[in-house]
């Protein structure tokens, strides 16, 4: 069966779509905020929230390549669940961890402005004009937090299989439109879309290990891991040993190959 990523605008029922399509489908639902509810270090509302991107990249920079670590620490959370299949993924850029892999419907769901803006009036009891405004910010603020960290526009129609304007059809109507989805062939996991994103969930475990070398740049094909790495000549043979070591306590490496180059 096929993994579910949905995307939505901001503050508009895109949970309660992945929720109703995880117990339709008999799926695991997971989300953005409960992966990083599970981080020591991400788990801060100017993280979970994004209510304001300038803010939000400095939180990051007080960490040692602090954008390297929240993406490895995403990829590899998420990656956890997802190399199981059956499961709905609702976040931002979901796309973008499991870029390459043939069974992921990549869904957006979105809204009449006019309607969302009732709605967050309502919940918020605020007035429809100062609702409107906060809407418009905060999608941009998303939009341009997944550009940041991504490098994806998330309001581009082409990152996703499917775009569904619930304000035309309901809830019901989008869930059954992805129910049958799933059932396409063409989104069915292969022998080489499933060897692909267990590729990729280890790629991102080996990253998340070694998070002390952020700039290493780690390759994965079938289990084997190539891992290069540029460090001061005195330290090759100490930061080899300690990566060898370090990759020793993880499950599904077929093979091992440490690069060393020195810097010059």
């Amino acid at each position: 069966m096929p993994i579910i990523s949905i995307s939505r605008g901001s503050y508009h029922r895109g949970r309660e779509v992945a929720q109703a399509v995880a117990e339709t489908l008999r799926y695991e639902c997971i989300s953005r905020g409960s992966l990083l509810e599970n981080s020591d270090e991400f788990d801060i509302p100017e993280i979970k929230l994004m209510p304001n991107v300038k803010h939000a990249a400095q939180v990051l920079e007080r960490f040692s390549f602090g954008r390297e670590r929240f993406i490895n620490y995403m990829s590899s959370s998420l990656l956890r669940f997802l190399k199981k299949d059956n499961h709905v993924y609702h976040g931002l850029a979901g796309q973008f961890f499991v870029e390459g892999v043939r069974h992921v419907i990549k869904i957006r769901i979105i809204a009449d402005l006019d309607e969302r803006v009732a709605s967050e009036a309502e919940r918020k009891h605020i007035s429809k004009d100062d609702a409107r405004l906060q809407l418009i910010q905060d999608d941009e603020e998303r939009r341009k937090w997944a550009m940041l960290l991504y490098g994806i526009d998330i309001s581009d129609p082409s990152c996703y299989d499917m775009v569904l304007n619930i304000s035309t059809m309901g809830v019901e109507e989008a869930v059954e439109l992805i129910r049958q989805c799933a059932n396409f062939s063409c989104y069915q996991a292969t022998a080489e879309s499933t060897r692909k994103i267990q590729d990729l969930a280890l790629m991102a475990e080996v990253k998340a290990a070694l998070f002390d070398y952020p700039q290493a740049g780690v390759y994965v094909d079938r289990g084997a891991v190539r891992v290069q790495v540029k460090v001061p000549e005195e330290q090759g043979h100490i930061i080899q040993r300690r990566m060898e070591t370090i990759l020793q306590g993880l499950d599904g490496i077929e093979s091992t190959e440490i690069q060393v180059s020195y810097y010059y």
